[in-house]
């Protein structure tokens, strides 16, 4: 699951949750967003190709096994070309 908090061309604040294992709506998927809320939570943003950052967020994962979501999901559809996670030093690291 994650959540994309600023939409950083139209610099609006938000949060809108996603997540590949429950359809928006149903009481599956407002248990995710509990249990996202409630762990560990990895900051992203997502870039295009002249590496202009199009929106931030934050992920239940950053690993390659469902870090891409947010790209696969969201940001591809905006011509996103990268997704990168904020590492242990405070730097954008590219997944």
């Amino acid at each position: 699951m994650f959540k994309i908090t600023e939409d950083c061309l139209e610099n609006k604040q938000f949060t809108e949750y996603f997540s590949s294992e429950a359809k928006k709506g149903t009481e599956e998927f407002e248990q995710l967003i509990k249990k996202f809320e409630a762990g560990p939570q990895y900051k992203f943003r997502m870039r295009d190709v002249d590496e202009v950052v199009y929106f931030i967020g934050y992920s239940d994962d950053n690993t390659k096994k469902s870090g891409f979501d947010p790209f696969d999901m969201y940001g591809e559809y905006y011509g996103c070309f990268d997704i990168q996670y904020l590492n242990d030093k405070g730097e954008y690291e590219r997944l």
